[in-house]
């Protein structure tokens, strides 16, 4: 099945419906998973678990199934979502210490010109669950539009990370463009964050963008300042980016190509972090 198939199947739907959606997917494709349920605020995880014990040394990868109210919803997050199912059905017949995580509520609930609250699925899992048994977190977010791979945030010294390393050196091999944006959390934020609040630092996100759109995006993020963030006035993204939580977040925009690519990123990544040569 196309990826861009599983996008269209939760374009335009509440965050619920979406929701039951990558649970249809799960089951036609034979595979297992379960919910962790908060109730109070709601909250329905979906956890694929590859892993033939609970030890220690799992890889996460990620991608939240939400949605901002009034948007289709296609490259955030539905394009993530995709690209995780791909993944499950390229894992299904393999046990390896690997969980795929959709998470609910990543959305702000509570929105502010100066501040946004959201990562509710995240932390519930976080908070539930002991971070020692976890390695590395590869999370998701709008790949499908573009054929540059950024990886953030990505600060200085976190250019020492493991995940790092091997996402360039999976770039190098692919001969693909590699961008590492260190993007304060008060501009742009994902489910990483609950992780390396928690203590895995070892958490990034990825996201596909347009080649042609990078040197602006570049030069905006160099301008940015906290006491500026702090004020409310946050820079106007360049598209694809500026789409995001509105109408025009439509699957049209998207490309099966990137959605593809984001894929085959995913199983080189698994293929390092599983192999017992690993460093």
């Amino acid at each position: 099945m196309p990826l861009i198939d599983y996008v269209k199947l939760l374009e335009g739907k509440d965050s619920t419906s979406r929701g039951e959606q990558v649970q249809r997917v799960l089951k036609s494709l034979d595979i297992s998973y379960e919910i962790q349920e908060w109730r109070h605020p709601l909250i329905k995880n979906i956890i694929v678990n590859f892993s033939p014990t609970q030890g220690k040394n799992q890889i996460i990868f990620s991608a939240h199934f939400d949605v901002v109210k009034g948007s289709p919803g296609a490259n955030d997050n539905a394009s993530g979502v995709a690209v995780l199912l791909g993944l499950c059905q390229e894992l299904r017949q393999r046990h390896l210490p690997i969980r795929v995580i959709f998470f609910d509520r990543e959305e702000a609930w509570i929105r502010t010109p100066i501040l946004k609250l959201g990562l509710l699925g995240s932390q519930c899992f976080v908070l539930t669950n002991d971070p020692r048994q976890f390695s590395a977190v590869y999370n998701l977010e709008f790949c499908g539009n573009g054929e540059c791979l950024t990886l953030w945030p990505v600060a200085p010294d976190d250019k020492r990370l493991p995940a790092v390393a091997r996402i360039e050196k999976i770039a190098a091999e692919m001969n693909l463009e590699l961008k590492l944006a260190h993007v304060h959390w008060l501009l742009l934020s994902s489910d990483h964050l609950s992780f390396r609040l928690r203590g895995i630092k070892n958490s990034v996100t990825l996201t596909l963008l347009p080649s042609s759109r990078m040197a602006e995006l570049e030069r905006l993020i160099s301008r940015l300042s906290i006491p500026g963030l702090l004020s409310g006035k946050k820079p106007v993204l360049p598209e694809p980016l500026s789409l995001l939580h509105s109408a025009e977040d439509t699957s049209w925009r998207l490309s099966e190509t990137s959605l593809q690519l984001m894929l085959l990123i995913l199983q080189k990544i698994v293929e390092i972090e599983t192999s017992p040569q690993k460093s």
